[in-house]
C-alpha cells in the first residue's frame, strides 16, 4: 500500500475544513440561513458528493482490508442500520432518507482515514487544518466578516470576568478592559456560532500540545500556535468548549502521571474517582453560585428548558425515537413546541446523546454507548500496550466528545468533523490492537 500523496493529503483537510461548517457564515442574513435549513445549499451538496466520490477513489485504489475493518468496526454497522431502519417510520421519510445515506458516506470516510492515516499522521492533518482554522478565523473576526446565529451581545459571555468577579486582579495588573471593550461580542471565527469556534479551537488546542509533545523539534512553533488556539477560545466565550478541554489536560496530565508511575495505577484511580465525585456535589450543591462566576443563569442559557421539553416530547417514541434527523424540523412537529417553550429558534439539543435519543429512541442510543464503551476500552488497551504518547490521541480525543456532547450535539451528525474522527480514530484503534505486531495498517 502506497502512502498517501499531496492531492490525497490536500483532499483529506479540505474535506474535514468543510465538515468543521466552515464558512457557512457567509450564508446567514439576520441570524438565519438564505436557504432552507432542512434542504442545504445545493451547491454544498454537490460539493459533498463529489469530495465522497474522491474517497471512494483512493479507497477502491489504495485502502485494501476495508471490509474486514468495517467487520471489526460493527457497532457503526448496528447504528447505521437503525438509522436506515428509521426511515420508515420518520415523519419526514424523505430528509431521514438522505441524511442517513450522508451519513453513511461521512461513516465511510472515517474507515478510510482510518486505514490510510496512522494516529501521528492523523494528528499532522489536524496540525495543519487548525493552523488554517485560526488565520482564518483571525481574519474574519478582525474584519467583521460572516453572521452568526448567536444572538447574545455584551461581554464576552464565557469567563464571568467583571471588577466584582474572584478574577478582578486581571484588570487590575493587565491593561484587558479596552480589549473586551473594543471586542464586546463573542468571537465566532469562520463558523456560525461561538460554541462552534469554542468546540474547534479547544480541539486545535489539544491538537498543538500534543504534536508539540510528539515533535520535540517542532515544539517551539507549536506552542505559539496553540496559545492563537487558545485566544480564539477565549473570545469565543464558549464556557463548553473551556470545559472540555480542562477535562482534557486533565486526562492527560493523569495519563503521564500513569506512565511514569504504573505501579499505582489502583491509587491514581481511586484518587480521580474521589476527587470527582467531591467536585461534582460541590457544584451541584453550590450550582447558582458556580453558574454566576462563569456569566451563565442557572438555565444553562436556556438548555435545561429545552431539555426538559424535549425529553417529555421525545417520550411519544422513547424506543425508537422519530427517526433519524426527523425531529428538529423547525416550526413543524415536535420541535415547534420546544421553540414555544424555549422562546426562540432552537434547532437543536443542545446535547449529543439526547439528540440520538430523540432520533433513534433508546435502541439507538444504547447502540452508541455498547461502541462508544468499546472503543474506549481499546483506546486504554491501545495506549498501555504502546506506551507513546501517540497513543494517547485516541484516549484524549474520546473524552473530549464525550465531554463536548454534554452541552453541544456534535455527534451523531452527516458531513460533520467530530463524526468523521470519530469513526477515523476508533477504527484504527481497532486495527492498531487487532495486530499487536505491527504499528498501523501499512
Amino acid at each position: 500500500m502506497n502512502a498517501p500523496g499531496k492531492l490525497e493529503k490536500g483532499l483529506a483537510i479540505v474535506l474535514l475544513l468543510l465538515s468543521t461548517g466552515a464558512f457557512l457564515n457567509l450564508f446567514l442574513k439576520h441570524g438565519k440561513f438564505r436557504f432552507e435549513a432542512n434542504a442545504g445549499l445545493p451547491f454544498m451538496q454537490v460539493i459533498w458528493a463529489g469530495l465522497y466520490l474522491f474517497v471512494l477513489f483512493f479507497l477502491i485504489k489504495e485502502a485494501r482490508g476495508f471490509w474486514r475493518l468495517l467487520l471489526r468496526g460493527w457497532p457503526f454497522l448496528l447504528l447505521l442500520a437503525i438509522c436506515l431502519l428509521s426511515i420508515s417510520w420518520s415523519d419526514a421519510k424523505g430528509l431521514t432518507a438522505r441524511r442517513s445515506v450522508a451519513l453513511l458516506a461521512t461513516t465511510v470516510t472515517g474507515v478510510y482515514l482510518a486505514i490510510r492515516y496512522s494516529f501521528k499522521e492523523q494528528l499532522k492533518l489536524l496540525v495543519t487544518l487548525a493552523k488554517i482554522s485560526i488565520v482564518l478565523s483571525l481574519i474574519f473576526g478582525a474584519f467583521h466578516l460572516g453572521t452568526s446565529v448567536d444572538s447574545l451581545s455584551g461581554r464576552m459571555n464565557g469567563l464571568f470576568l467583571e471588577r466584582n468577579s474572584l478574577l478582578s486582579i486581571i484588570f487590575d495588573v493587565l491593561p484587558v478592559e479596552g480589549v473586551f471593550n473594543l471586542w464586546s461580542q463573542p468571537w465566532y471565527g469562520i463558523f456560525t456560532q461561538r460554541n462552534g469556534l469554542g468546540m474547534m479551537m479547544a480541539l486545535s488546542t489539544v491538537v498543538l500540545l500534543l504534536w508539540g509533545h510528539l515533535e520535540p523539534e517542532e515544539k517551539w512553533r507549536a506552542y505559539p500556535w496553540a496559545g492563537l488556539s487558545f485566544l480564539l477560545l477565549f473570545l469565543s466565550g464558549s464556557l463548553t468548549g473551556l470545559l472540555s478541554l480542562g477535562a482534557v489536560l486533565v486526562a492527560a496530565w493523569l495519563l503521564r502521571y500513569v506512565q511514569r508511575n504504573p505501579a499505582r495505577v489502583r491509587r491514581i484511580l481511586v484518587a480521580s474517582v474521589g476527587v470527582t465525585a467531591i467536585a461534582l456535589y460541590f457544584v451541584a450543591y453550590n450550582f447558582s453560585t458556580v453558574a454566576a462566576f462563569f456569566d451563565r443563569d442557572v438555565t444553562l442559557t436556556g438548555r435545561t428548558t429545552i431539555w426538559g421539553a424535549s425529553l417529555i416530547l421525545g417520550m411519544d417514541h422513547p424506543w425508537i425515537g422519530h427517526g433519524f434527523n426527523a425531529f428538529w424540523l423547525g416550526d413543524e412537529g415536535p420541535s415547534g413546541e420546544v421553540r414555544k417553550l424555549a422562546g426562540w429558534d432552537v434547532p437543536s439539543a443542545h446535547n449529543g446523546y439526547l439528540e440520538i435519543w430523540l432520533d433513534l429512541g433508546i435502541c439507538g442510543l444504547a447502540a452508541f454507548f455498547l461502541g462508544f464503551a468499546r472503543h474506549f476500552r481499546k483506546a486504554v488497551q491501545c495506549f498501555v500496550r504502546e506506551g507513546l504518547w501517540e497513543a494517547a490521541w485516541p484516549l484524549l480525543f474520546l473524552i473530549f466528545l464525550f465531554f463536548v456532547n454534554l452541552a453541544q450535539s456534535a455527534l451523531l451528525s452527516p458531513n460533520y468533523v467530530l463524526w468523521i474522527l470519530y469513526v477515523a480514530i476508533s477504527c484504527r484503534v481497532c486495527l492498531v490492537t487487532a495486530r499487536p505486531s505491527e504499528e498501523g495498517a501499512r
